[in-house]
Order: C-alpha cells, then sequence, then structure tokens
C-alpha cells in the first residue's frame, strides 16, 4: 500500500509530525522565557530595574528565534504541502529556498532552542553563584 502513496500524499502524513514538534518547540521556548523572568524577580529577588547579564539577554533571543524559526516552520511546511498537490499555488522567488526545504526552518529552531537552554543553564548557575557565593561551599 505504501508503494502506492504519492509524494504529496507521503508529505501529508509526515509533514503533521513535524509541524506538531514545531509548535512544542514554540511553546517551550516561550514558556522558558517566562520560566527567566520568574525566576529572576521570585528566586533572586531581581526587579526589572537591574540590569540585565549578557548571558540571560542571549537566552531569550535564542529563545526568540527558535519560536520565530517555528513560526517560520510552520508557515514554510503548508506551502511546501501546497506546492506538490494538484493545484499549488504559486511562490514569490525570494520564498522558494525555504518552501522547498522547510527542514532549514526546523533545523534552525532546533538549534537556537538548544543553544538557548545551554545559555539557560549558564545564565542560571551564574545568577545563582553571584546571588550567594557560599552556595555550593561545604559547611565547615
Amino acid at each position: 500500500m505504501a508503494e502506492n502513496m504519492t509524494r504529496f500524499e507521503v508529505n501529508s502524513i509526515v509533514m503533521p509530525l513535524y509541524m506538531d514538534s514545531a509548535e512544542t518547540y514554540l511553546q517551550l521556548a516561550i514558556g522558558a522565557i517566562g520560566l527567566t523572568i520568574a525566576f529572576r524577580e521570585k528566586i533572586l529577588g531581581e526587579d526589572s530595574t537591574r540590569s540585565l547579564s549578557k548571558s540571560l539577554v542571549m537566552t531569550w533571543v535564542l529563545f526568540l528565534l527558535a519560536i520565530g524559526f517555528s513560526a517560520i516552520y510552520q508557515w514554510a511546511a503548508v506551502r511546501f504541502l501546497d506546492s506538490h498537490s494538484n493545484y499549488p499555488q504559486p511562490i514569490e522567488d525570494y520564498l522558494k529556498w525555504i518552501v522547498q526545504s522547510p527542514a532549514r526552518a526546523y533545523y534552525a529552531m532546533v538549534l537556537c532552542f538548544f543553544l538557548g537552554a545551554i545559555f539557560l543553564v549558564f545564565s542560571t548557575a551564574r545568577q545563582l553563584l553571584k546571588k550567594d557565593r557560599n552556595l555550593f561551599t561545604p559547611p565547615s
């Protein structure tokens, strides 16, 4: 049965799975941004007047890029499926590179998400160490 499926039919089955995972990355990135804000305010007791560390800003930038690439991927995946349908809509020349290979946006989303997670751990550990230098020293 699978041998008789067209490329469009196969992609119609597989692409929604990737789109669901892109939605999950989007939600996780939004949650991680919210978590860093809550962590700063509730755990560290910092307010918005205190300057932000470069690693925290980088964390936010990477998560925002992951969110953006997630949205781009979901749009490009739909356009990709449409381009393989019986009645495809025309694709503007400047968008063909992403519509013909939406995996580029997916890979960029995953990369930004995991780099953001690494920066989040680094930034959090650094802020905790700054707050209490004795946090990891054994009692005497």
